[in-house]
């Protein structure tokens, strides 16, 4: 089995390696770093802070924004901070979102609108192993056997929560949230479920080896990582989607209605919201309500809690285990055959991509 060492030092490593340029990049990258702290913390082995010591002391990283805090209070659990660690201070300039993201951001939020609004759910004990149980039903490939570790310590310190550990493919760090139990339930049982569910099945299917990072199954996994978690973040947003229809076909409108207040959440934090958007309508309107915080520096990422599900539902490769993408298209299929709505926001999706091909080409010059 890979040493807390060498498994932190991977994954720091892997961390670095965003699609991003810059100051993009940096406030990436010290995000991800984030991330490792986090599961250095969990491991409770001061060999493994001294793998992502030896990564960030070589990288010239000194300004990483909001996650830059995150960072130093998760390095203070094993002592000083040492002095080379990134400044909570902005990196620098950042892109702007695109315009074919605020399309698609309309095209959800029209689509949000048309679904009924019912009340009614089914009570379940408030323990992220019984959400994880729970969310099955509404996971495509839902797997069981994931390692959930107590978190209380990293309250207020942790945004991704799955990941994999020396010892154990898919692991959940059970940090209290403050939201009522509805949506910590859908937060734990869909949302993080479907990204153990994509960690347990890298490890253990030979079509998502592409994914692995290390020659380990323990070791960490590309899937939590730049390219791999955008994709990730599609697949698990694209869950999400699933099971808001199956929710509502199932009379569990307080389910329905979390999942959506979800998906304005991740419209609202895009930079720069509302852009060129008019926040008319339910969703927009909840989704004025969310501020970007540590995703104002990440616009690819933020982006891609968006246009990542819709482009992946509506047919554009996305680097994913097999087997996971047939079930979770196949879900869909059959979902849209019964819903109206979701076939339009197909068919806008598909014309948005549409115009961007358009307007990609004719910039091009042949010489």
């Amino acid at each position: 089995m890979i040493g807390a060492r060498a498994w932190a030092a991977a994954a720091a490593s892997a961390a670095a390696c965003v699609p991003a340029e810059g100051a993009e990049a940096a406030a990436w990258t010290v995000y991800g770093w984030a991330e490792v702290a986090l599961g250095c913390a969990v491991l409770a082995r001061p060999s493994a802070f001294a793998g992502l010591d030896q990564v960030i002391a070589a990288s010239g990283v000194r300004r990483g924004g909001l996650a830059a805090a995150r960072l130093r209070a998760l390095r203070a659990f094993a002592g000083p901070v040492p002095r080379y660690y990134p400044a909570a201070e902005p990196p620098g300039p950042v892109p702007t979102v695109a315009g074919s993201t605020w399309h698609m951001c309309a095209a959800l939020a029209e689509f949000c609108d048309a679904l009924p609004a019912h009340r009614g759910h089914v009570r379940v004990p408030d323990r992220a192993a019984d959400h994880l149980w729970w969310g099955e039903k509404y996971r495509p490939s839902a797997r069981r056997g994931h390692l959930v570790v107590p978190g209380r310590d990293y309250t207020g310190l942790a945004r991704r929560l799955w990941m994999r550990l020396p010892g154990h493919p898919a692991v959940l760090v059970d940090v209290p949230r403050r939201a009522p139990e509805p949506w910590r339930r859908v937060w734990r049982g869909i949302h993080e479920g479907a990204h153990l569910d994509h960690l347990a099945m890298a490890g253990e299917t030979p079509d998502a080896r592409p994914l692995a990072s290390c020659g380990d199954p323990a070791g960490p996994s590309a899937a939590e990582f730049g390219p791999g978690l955008l994709a990730a973040e599609s697949y698990a947003m694209a869950v999400e989607l699933v099971a808001l229809l199956e929710s509502l076909e199932r009379g569990e409108g307080t389910v329905a209605g979390c999942l959506r207040d979800g998906l304005a959440e991740r419209i609202g934090r895009l930079p720069g919201f509302p852009g060129c958007l008019r926040p008319v309508g339910r969703t927009l309107r909840r989704a004025a309500e969310h501020g970007a915080s540590e995703l104002a520096a990440l616009p690819r990422l933020a982006a891609t809690y968006v246009t990542g599900p819709l482009r992946l539902l509506a047919g554009d490769e996305v680097a994913l285990p097999a087997r996971l993408r047939t079930d979770l298209l196949g879900r869909w299929e059959e979902l849209t055959r019964r819903c109206p709505a979701a076939r339009r926001l197909m068919t806008d999706v598909r014309d948005i991509h549409a115009e961007e091909v358009s307007d990609i080409s004719t910039t091009l010059v042949v010489q």
